[in-house]
């Protein structure tokens, strides 16, 4: 299964602009996998957005998905 992984802001300090991820069957096995890929990202608060949507909570993932990690941002 391949999933891709979009980081945005500071984010991409720590891990580049984005990754292939080739297994992970959920949310949080993903987390983990790129907490012990990119340990720094474990100190960051973000958010998840699966296919374009917000997400919170651990849910299921499939092939093609796309993940990404948002740090907190503000607007005017």
């Amino acid at each position: 299964m391949a999933i891709q992984v979009l980081f945005f802001g500071q984010l991409t300090d720590i891990a580049g602009n984005a990754i292939g991820i080739p297994v992970a069957e959920t949310l949080r096995g993903l987390e983990q996998e790129l907490w012990a890929q990119f340990p720094l990202l474990k100190e960051k608060k973000y958010a998840l957005s699966v296919n374009q949507k917000m997400v919170a909570g651990d849910i299921s993932l499939t092939e093609g998905d796309v993940v990404a990690l948002l740090p907190p941002f503000s607007g005017g």
